[in-house]
């Protein structure tokens, strides 16, 4: 009977045009949305490195001329004409790809030079130019990454190995979960259309819901595989191929490391695949309640847009809606939520254990709620009796 249910539910789910046509969007959604990324302003190294060399002509005009006379002064002036040196010798590099090893060890040189201006004060340096602890860390992640694997310094952003895990944190947040709440919006439908006939099943109540849930959970897992292996192959074969273990930055324990372009992809698809789980029980959760989609997906989407709201209107951060903040796994891999809510423990880690924690909990409230209304459905027939 169990199996027979669950073919029952895989063809009811097949047959829904609806999740086809959220299915084909998001597919289309990767290689339609390359032709607009590729338009954007978006800083290639080439730029970066163009850009840097610039400021130095800013910086040695700005220099104090009193502090050139001093000792401390000509050690700073030496350590900026040498960090111009190397960001000038970068720039050579990048055109030419067999000496990335070069590149590589002038970028931690440069870095070094630049920690050591940080341990002095930035003496003589005017604040627009000094570079930040935190884009030295993330440098130096990249260029610890680029000599550990030995892979080719990667300078076009809009190849593929670079465009996937950039498009993947654009759909975080809000657009994935507005794409599951509406793959998930008719689990209940049919039960509630014929809840004569499905209340009398002899199948538990939680099994029903690992069965809907699961298939619901399958269905998303397919269609964002998809969608990431059409990009991937659309946007190769447009704009490059890149490389599969290009450096991607992630945010882990308050630090950044540098990860494979692929194993981020992963990482990111982990998540959504956590996200969309808690969101389907959620959902069906409140379906339960409210009998109402429509509610229930408002709610939900209302809550999600909760923590950023309020970090618009200028409210302190507040701890219980790091979870919900969480939902928004781009930012949470690439650290910008840790660093917009003032939190080092706000990463995939966390995340992740907050998400199967609240499913969990989630799973353990439906099945309470569906003993409660077992046992007052057993205590008003034996009255009745």
């Amino acid at each position: 009977m169990k199996r027979y249910y669950l073919l029952f539910e895989l063809k009811m789910l097949i047959h829904n045009r609806k999740n086809w046509l959220l299915g084909l969007a998001l597919v289309l959604f990767f290689p339609l949305y390359h032709g607009q990324y590729s338009q954007q302003p978006i800083e290639s190294l080439k730029d970066k490195k163009n850009e840097e060399a610039d400021q130095y002509n800013s910086i040695f005009k700005a220099f104090p001329e009193e502090m050139r006379e001093t000792e401390e002064g000509k050690k700073i002036y030496d350590n900026l004409t040498e960090q111009a040196s190397l960001v000038n010798m970068q720039r050579f590099y990048l055109w030419d790809d067999t000496q990335d090893d070069d590149y590589i060890e002038d970028g931690l040189r440069l870095n070094e030079l630049r920690l050591e201006l940080h341990a002095a004060g930035n003496k003589g340096v005017h604040p627009s130019f000094v570079v930040s602890e935190e884009a030295i860390e993330k440098e130096l992640a990249l260029l610890n990454y680029y000599r550990a694997k030995d892979v080719p310094v990667v300078s076009d952003p809009f190849v593929a190995s670079q465009y996937v895990p950039a498009a993947l944190d654009l759909i975080s947040g809000i657009p994935f979960s507005l794409f599951v709440l509406l793959i998930g919006s008719t689990m209940l439908l049919h039960d509630r259309l014929n809840r004569s006939v499905m209340s009398g099943l002899p199948i538990p109540y939680m099994q029903r819901v690992g069965a809907k849930v699961g298939l619901h959970l399958i269905t998303i897992t397919v269609f964002l595989s998809a969608a990431i292996l059409i990009g991937w192959v659309s946007t190769g074969l447009k704009a490059g191929w890149g490389s599969a273990v290009s450096p991607v930055l992630l945010y882990s324990g308050g630090t950044y490391t540098a990860v494979s372009a692929v194993r981020y992809v992963l990482l990111q698809s982990v998540s959504f695949l956590l996200i969309g789980l808690l969101l389907l029980v959620l959902l069906l959760l409140l379906q339960e309640l409210t009998a109402n989609t429509y509610a229930a997906v408002l709610a939900i989407v209302s809550l999600l847009l909760l923590p950023s709201l309020l970090y618009a209107a200028g409210v302190p951060p507040v701890g219980w809606l790091s979870p919900l903040a969480m939902a928004d796994t781009g930012a949470v891999l690439s650290g910008e939520a840790a660093i917009r809510f003032g939190s080092g423990s706000m990463d995939y880690v966390h995340a992740f254990f907050w998400f199967i924690g609240l499913t969990l909990f989630l799973l353990a409230v439906l099945y309470t709620l569906n003993r409660l209304r077992y046992v007052r459905r057993t205590s008003v027939q034996r009255i009745v009796n």
